[in-house]
């Protein structure tokens, strides 16, 4: 009996690429702080690609901002890259079926988490004091932040999935696909 190779399947890893040429290039562009496309791009890796993609758009996305412009301390760093890989993996489940309700709850909860994890990197670099005072100003101090970040993820996450709704309308209404 002769063996066949595994099929492998390119279409994640298309889609990868795109999302990774997509946030990289959306991350570059002039936006002020909190009113990143990155929260969008990792909902979008949650909703469409297999769990183990998912970390690489965002990766992508961030990574090459910090390589063009310039990276900082490594703990704020570090928490950073944590934070956006979390929150876009804490929507997996939320976007598992894609729906306008479940895109706005997970645009809030993406923020949500990133604030969470990412507003102790002042806490980190020694910005505020280590105590429960310090604690409580870094996160208040975060609160704008937070506020932006929740209106990213909304504005960005739906012009990305609406776009991505009228490809799949377009591909399926005027496109001829063979075999259908």
């Amino acid at each position: 009996m002769p063996m066949t190779a595994p099929s492998f399947d390119t279409k994640p890893w298309l889609i990868a690429l795109a999302l990774c040429v997509v946030g990289a290039s959306s991350h570059l562009l002039p936006h002020p702080a909190g009113m990143s496309t990155v929260g969008a791009i990792g909902m979008l890796a949650a909703a469409y690609l297999p769990r183990h993609l998912v970390p690489l758009p965002v990766l992508v996305s961030v990574a090459t901002v910090d390589v063009i412009i310039g990276t900082y301390g490594i703990a704020s760093m570090a928490l950073v890259y944590i934070a956006h890989l979390v929150s876009a993996a804490g929507v997996i489940p939320i976007l598992a079926r894609v729906r306008v309700l479940r895109i706005g709850g997970a645009a809030v909860i993406s923020a949500v988490i990133f604030y969470l994890i990412s507003n102790a990197a002042p806490l980190a670099a020694g910005y505020y004091p280590n105590t429960v005072a310090g604690w409580i100003s870094c996160y208040a101090a975060g609160i704008p932040f937070l506020l932006r970040g929740i209106a990213a993820n909304l504005i960005f996450g739906a012009v990305a999935f609406g776009a991505v709704r009228g490809l799949l309308f377009i591909l399926e209404r005027w496109v001829p696909l063979p075999n259908r």
